[in-house]
């Protein structure tokens, strides 16, 4: 039986987080934690505070730790503004399915509903938790310290059951400074532990069905991932000769010089991945929610043709299953515990194929040499301002196969996820669901305190940057060697071009960056980084790209490469190869209807 110990409420959360093997709590100082910060002070060796810029920014910093590590981080916030700063980075976890500890100060017990300073109280007290409710899986306010030790254990298991998800304490900050005497259980005690498989009968229909196929797919999701399913895909797309695409949570789940790997599929998919989700006979999905994005916005023969083609969904939350398409065998379940069990049917009832002699797999070879084709214009032209595809191509030219990339969303998401290879899992890192601006700069810093000994590489625009850069203060004060790749193309690039595709030419409004008199703005980032005390430099010549990578990389500490890029089409074009269902007026459907038919260009 555990000994029971006078503690106060901070002390208690605090011991918890070093039990639990929490080493970083991201967070910002205010009123509302300052007796739950305290109890950090003596036990700095055992758990880091790391000073963030934003709560925004704290939250990103310990998804990304998480991404890039598979532990939990927590962040710690005050009462108010402090506490709603966290909602998009925590909104941006709960939509991929990642965990972390939200802890923010609470109105003090005897004072609920009063009004006090930054309280939210219409039209009930201390109200922040109903606004976060959307995006937790859960949330506590407890109201006594004694409460608080099954507090942190029932938010643990939350995070860690199922499909995974953040969870949220507000602390009263009476209770993070009143004591009681309490008992510690040791967390594994209260913890759940295997995996969840799924149907034996279910496995075995799965098992006949792919191996029954004459053209299989494998779409792999970030349940693939977060599963650590990647080796068991491998081994099952190998066994059948299946062709294998990725969403983008799911893209490292098999290495991208693999044989076998497809390149990605939807509407900013690849020739190839496409090419084979279309005509598959049967589909094996794992960890996958079929969004719009990786669907082509559900339009029939684009990406998928299902139900003509059979499909075979596995997932750990049955609310997916059979969600956007209908499954033929649904599965519920563990990814590699359910993979684990179908790559053993597989064998048990067939040998592996020669699939190096198949069709299927003749085809996607010259799909793939299609593809890369297709991206040659836009990765070896001689304009100037350079192209993204350029910066990508030459960037991955010299990034050492174990570099973790972290990407913002917009065009530099869309553009790593199809130009730039990846060669195991957590080695991409992006806000996928909820596809935040801002993402990727604080994600990184957490990303490369979780792999030290890994290059961290951020992708993102000058936009995305003048959004969160300031936590570039983070990673200076805590000497944080994060590398930072900033595609300066002095506006909203994707956007100017969706709005100039589908509405016309005259149509753009607010996305470029622009002074009074209507000459082009343009922000210095290398200017910005050096005043926080980063080392940075300005690239215009793509050649230099590659050098420049090397020396942030080699120079230990954050450094910032601005990459100066076009924003006029069609150099700062993407490559769209389906369909995304992007609404204009009808009397410009016409033009809409031109731009995806000469895809994009």
């Amino acid at each position: 039986m555990a000994e029971k110990k006078e503690m106060t409420g901070g002390q208690i959360v605090v011991e918890y987080l070093i039990r639990e093997k929490v080493p970083y709590t991201f967070g910002i100082p205010g009123h509302g934690n300052t007796a739950l910060l305290d109890a950090f002070v003596d036990r700095q060796k055992e758990v880091t505070l790391v000073p963030a810029m934003h709560e925004q920014g704290a939250s990103h910093m310990a998804d990304g730790y998480y991404r890039a590590t598979g532990q939990i981080a927590a962040v710690c916030s005050s009462i108010g503004p402090g506490a709603t700063n966290t909602l998009t980075g925590v909104a941006t976890a709960f939509a991929d399915s990642f965990p972390q500890l939200l802890i923010t100060g609470g109105v003090h017990t005897y004072m609920t509903g009063k009004g006090v300073l930054q309280e939210i109280d219409r039209p009930h007290g201390d109200n922040f938790p109903r606004m976060a409710e959307p995006v937790v899986k859960r949330w506590w306010q407890p109201s006594h310290v004694a409460q608080i030790p099954g507090v942190m254990t029932q938010a643990f298991n939350v995070m860690l059951e199922g499909r995974r998800g953040p969870a949220l304490i507000n602390l009263p900050q009476d209770l993070q400074a009143e004591s009681a005497l309490v008992e510690l259980p040791a967390p594994q005690t209260h913890r759940s532990h295997g995996r969840l498989h799924g149907d034996p009968d279910d496995i075995s229909k799965a098992a006949k069905l792919l191996l029954s196929a004459e053209r299989p797919v494998i779409l792999a999701g970030g349940g693939v991932i977060a599963a650590e399913a990647s080796e068991l895909l491998v081994a099952i797309a190998e066994h059948v000769g299946a062709a294998v695409t990725t969403s983008f949570m799911g893209k490292g789940s098999i290495s991208e010089d693999h044989p076998l790997y497809a390149w990605p599929c939807g509407d900013l998919g690849s020739i190839p991945g496409n090419a084979m989700t279309r005509e598959a006979d049967v589909i094996l999905s794992i960890g996958c929610r079929f969004s719009d994005r990786i669907t082509s916005s559900y339009r029939p023969g684009v990406t998928f043709d299902i139900p003509k083609t059979k499909l075979i969904q596995v997932d750990i939350d049955g609310f997916e299953i059979g969600k956007n398409y209908p499954a033929e065998v649904g599965i519920v379940g563990d990814a590699k515990a359910i993979l684990s069990a179908l790559l053993d049917e597989m064998r048990d009832l067939a040998k592996p194929r020669d699939y190096q002699n198949a069709p299927q797999f003749k085809r996607l070879q010259g799909l793939k040499a299609e593809w890369l084709e297709y991206l040659r214009p836009l990765r070896e032209c001689n304009h100037s301002p350079m192209t993204v595809s350029q910066v990508l191509f030459e960037a991955r030219k010299v990034l050492p196969r174990n570099t973790i990339v972290v990407t913002d969303s917009s065009n530099p998401q869309n553009q790593v996820f199809n130009e730039f290879p990846v060669y195991g899992a957590k080695q991409h890192i992006t806000p996928g669901g909820f596809s935040g601006i801002g993402f990727a700069l604080p994600a990184a810093i957490g990303a490369k305190l979780g792999a030290p000994n890994q290059p961290v590489v951020a992708v993102c625009g000058d936009g995305a940057f003048l959004q969160t850069g300031q936590e570039l203060a983070t990673a200076v004060m805590m000497g944080i060697p994060a590398v930072f790749l900033i595609i300066n193309n002095g506006g909203w690039g994707a956007i100017r071009n969706l709005q100039l595709n589908m509405f016309g030419e005259d149509r753009e409004i607010i996305t470029g960056f622009k002074t009074p008199d209507g000459a082009p703005w343009s922000a210095h980032i290398t200017n910005f980084a050096k005043s926080l005390g980063a080392e940075g430099e300005r690239v215009e010549d793509p050649r230099q790209i590659g050098a420049a990578l090397q020396r942030a990389i080699q120079s230990g500490k954050p450094y910032v490469v601005e990459a100066i890029c076009a924003i006029e089409r069609p150099y700062s074009n993407m490559h769209p190869t389906g369909w995304w269902d992007i609404t204009v007026p009808a009397y410009l459907g016409e033009l809409r209807d031109k731009y995806v038919e000469g895809r994009g260009f």
